[in-house]
């Protein structure tokens, strides 16, 4: 147990811990003999033709991960050293696996993304969730085939140990609101299961373009820290496009964003009401009241203000942030929050809300689920 004091001592569900194979042929080992031949065959050997196809950028200390999660090989995520450091450090109640971001999915080549998505649904589902009770995971889907995507969530959606879809890129750089995909989101409404979009989802078919306003990051430090432009475009796309309104039991998780941005971004939009409405039939609300209905974020990353008080401000001149907020480590990264320093620095009354409450809700958790893990 961390020897930091909290002001929060009750179960924790962590909507966003990270785990990555040990070796491509645990992904290997899972696709159609086809692709197995399609991937042993390119050059580079099999590790480099599952890598991503967006852009990267050099890690902190060459990974992306806190130095002491990583195994003593170098290999993967050690689900060991994930109890021992997180799972028994804290009353963890649930955590919720995101992969390693799932950007394995970003092929060029749309029908082997869907071979990819498969077999990391199949992955996580095999060889994660009978480790621990504690443990659900979102599943990856190939967007640029909408379609397929949601005969996917049909495969394995109704998994009891599933509780969310991954949007981990922008398969056709348009705003995530676009009816392009609703067939994604009305799988998932058909399942219960909400869209968890991670890191904005602003990579596509190979190009950072589309990740931030004015033009391709030419440093991690940049790309990082504009993370929250491309979901301030999905958002307004949703509302836009009435996404809420043709599925109106979807909801959406917001991870990795911040969070500062939430309050002058919809007091923006509900000023535009009725500019919207001009322009969109489907805008029948105020765009705050949607993102209430239908949203949450992770808390990380949490913006450290110069005096904790200074945030709260802004989240209570907004009013409502504690039935918004979900708490999330992002274990192992190298940026990971620790939970008793996120409840040290919201006020008590919030924290059984942010900790489990709110996540509790978003996903496909019941009451008894929860309370009998």
């Amino acid at each position: 147990m961390s020897t930091l004091r909290s002001a929060y001592q009750g179960p924790i569900i962590d909507i966003d811990v990270h785990q990555r194979w040990r070796t491509v042929d645990e992904l290997i080992d899972r696709l159609p003999q086809r692709w197995r031949d399609y991937v042993l065959a390119r050059g580079g050997g099999p590790r480099a033709a599952l890598m991503p196809a967006g852009l990267s950028y050099p890690f902190q200390r060459g990974v992306n991960k806190r130095l002491e999660a990583v195994p003593e090989d170098g290999l993967g995520t050690d689900f060991e050293l994930m109890r021992s450091q997180h799972l028994d450090a804290y009353p963890i109640e649930l955590v919720n696996l995101s992969f390693d971001i799932g950007h394995e999915v970003t092929q060029r080549n749309p029908v082997f993304s869907a071979a990819i998505a498969r077999a990391m649904n199949d992955w996580v589902i095999e060889t994660w969730l009978p480790r621990d009770t504690r443990i659900r995971t979102t599943i990856v889907v190939p967007s640029e085939l909408p379609d397929e995507a949601a005969r996917e969530i049909h495969r394995v959606g109704a998994h009891p140990g599933v509780t969310a879809v991954l949007f981990s890129w922008n398969a056709f750089g348009k705003p995530l609101g676009h009816p392009v995909y609703d067939p994604i989101y009305r799988a998932a409404e058909e399942l219960a299961l909400p869209i968890a979009i991670h890191g904005a989802a602003g990579e596509t078919e190979g190009n950072m373009a589309h990740a931030v306003a004015g033009g391709i990051p030419n440093s991690r430090l940049e790309w990082h820290t504009l993370l929250q432009q491309p979901t301030l475009t999905h958002v307004a796309s949703f509302v836009a496009h009435g996404t809420f309104e043709k599925f109106p039991r979807l909801k959406v998780l917001l991870l990795e964003t911040g969070l500062a941005w939430v309050p002058n971004f919809l007091w923006r939009l509900d000023a535009h009401y009725r500019i919207l409405r001009a322009e969109s039939d489907w805008v029948r609300r105020l765009p705050s009241e949607y993102f209430r209905q239908h949203c949450k974020l992770s808390t990380q990353p949490f913006e450290l203000t110069p005096r904790k008080s200074q945030l709260i401000e802004l989240f209570e001149a907004f009013g409502g942030m504690d039935d918004l907020l979900c708490f999330s480590s992002d274990y192992p990264h190298w940026d990971a929050d620790n939970p008793f320093f996120v409840a040290n620095r919201l006020p008590r009354d919030w924290l059984p809300k942010v900790f489990r409450e709110n996540a509790r809700q978003m996903l496909r958790l019941t009451e008894t689920e929860a309370a009998a893990v």
